[in-house]
């Protein structure tokens, strides 16, 4: 033998603790909170940062941390087999196979990737410079393989790197949910992981799903006299108010009632109730809502008036209602529209079974009663009764979509004002 034995058992052994740290670091490294790790590079912390630097190029990565770890590995099941060969001879390389096989097993692998498992983000940090070095080092290597891999797959016909900005940030999306979802299991995070989603989900839902119907908007006609608008005002508790000429639908000014205040200069014989409205701003009820929250910050503005594809006046939508959307109902004494959901919306009646006012939109409905109903193709539960029928329901009759039977208590013409919603058993 050209090297002593106990030289060549040592050789083995280190290569084993290599094979070890490099089976640890593939754990932690791509285990570890990468927004965790991103927080702690923000406050300063330098071996944060090398992660961040490193973890930029995951591909290099895992290449540099696999080629060292596969060399280490055949290097030492290498000399295993040179040292049980010639102990004994033809039977060596069955022997070396076995013994090399469990080691690198259990302790170049199992035990190595549990414990950096358990402790991915300390772990993570402390080995990113030493990783880093080893890159540096191996990077002609690995830029050679990395080469030929791509060749490689490229001539099966396979793009591992053609993937749209679209399926990235879906996929990102599909990421943030489940962290959501298995961070708010226990009780008390129940609110705040339903706040999380329903900020996802506001690039999912359009203006026209959630805003007021223009049946249940306070108005004002533009002839109003300035003592019929103080009356009016002392029973309203809106501080902006929409102001129509000729006929309801015709939206021409929104009344900012705080213009009014403090002005002492007035003369009613004069007065105008057009002079002190904004000009209405319209917006497609197709408009998502994450846009339209970004609209709202930048106009600085909370109010604007939706119109569907032709100009017509749907409703209107305030920054209140998004943020609701968000975070739930915000209850206010003086909201009178708030007040009449609150008592005529939703009534459990008995275990599955439901009162229901036809006017509740969809959203609030799933939110409160936990179903799932679509919100495509209409945006109150009497919307969706008519879709899904597509007749006009009589009193007493009874549906059954989407698991639940749907039973018709009230109506008023053609509009369908309570129901009954019962949960199939």
């Amino acid at each position: 033998m050209d090297f002593s034995l106990s030289v060549l058992i040592g050789s083995i052994i280190g290569l084993v603790f290599l094979s070890a740290f490099f089976s640890g670091s593939e754990t932690s490294l791509t285990s570890a909170s990468k927004a965790r790790i991103h927080t702690l590079a923000r406050s300063g912390k330098k071996n944060a940062g090398i992660f961040e630097k490193i973890f930029k190029d995951k591909e290099q990565l895992i290449c540099t941390i696999l080629f060292a770890n596969n060399l280490v590995n055949v290097l030492a099941s290498a000399l295993a087999t040179k040292i049980l060969i010639e102990i004994t001879e033809s039977e060596g390389i069955f022997y070396a196979t076995i013994i090399m096989t469990l080691m690198i097993l259990i302790f170049g692998e199992l035990i190595p990737k549990t414990i950096a498992l358990s402790k991915a983000d300390k772990f993570a940090l402390k080995i990113a410079p030493l990783i880093r070095i080893i890159i540096i080092c191996l990077f002609p290597l690995t830029k050679i393989l990395n080469f030929i891999v791509g060749l490689i797959l490229k001539m099966l016909g396979i793009d591992y790197k053609d993937v749209s900005k679209e399926e990235i940030l879906e996929q990102s999306e599909e990421e943030l949910r489940g962290a959501i979802d298995l961070h708010g299991k226990d009780s008390t995070g129940k609110e705040e992981k339903q706040m999380l989603k329903s900020i996802l989900d506001l690039d999912d839902i359009t203006v026209g799903s959630i805003m007021i119907s223009r049946k249940d908007i306070y108005s004002l006609p533009s002839d109003t006299s300035y003592t019929d608008l103080i009356q009016n005002l002392k029973n309203s508790p809106h501080s902006r108010i929409p102001i129509w000429e000729k006929n309801p639908e015709n939206i021409v000014g929104v009344l900012y009632v705080r213009k009014l205040i403090g002005e002492t200069s007035l003369d009613q014989k004069k007065f105008n109730i057009l002079n002190y409205c904004q000009k209405p701003w319209f917006i497609p009820e197709s408009t998502k809502l994450d846009n339209q929250l970004i609209a709202f910050k930048r106009r600085k503005e909370h109010f604007s008036i939706v119109v569907d594809e032709y100009g017509e006046f749907l409703g209107i939508i305030t920054l209140e209602d998004i943020i609701e959307e968000i975070v739930g109902d915000i209850d206010d004494e003086l909201d009178d529209l708030k007040l009449s959901k609150n008592e005529n919306g939703i009534k459990e009646t008995s275990k599955n079974n439901f009162l229901v006012n036809g006017t509740v939109n969809i959203r609030d409905l799933n939110k409160q009663i936990g179903t799932d109903l679509p919100i495509n193709n209409a945006s109150t539960v009497a919307g969706l009764i008519l879709y899904e029928s597509r007749i006009i329901p009589k009193k007493g009759q009874v549906f059954s979509f989407f698991g639940l039977k749907f039973k018709i208590l009230s109506k008023k013409n053609n509009q369908l004002l309570m129901l009954k919603i019962s949960k199939n058993n």
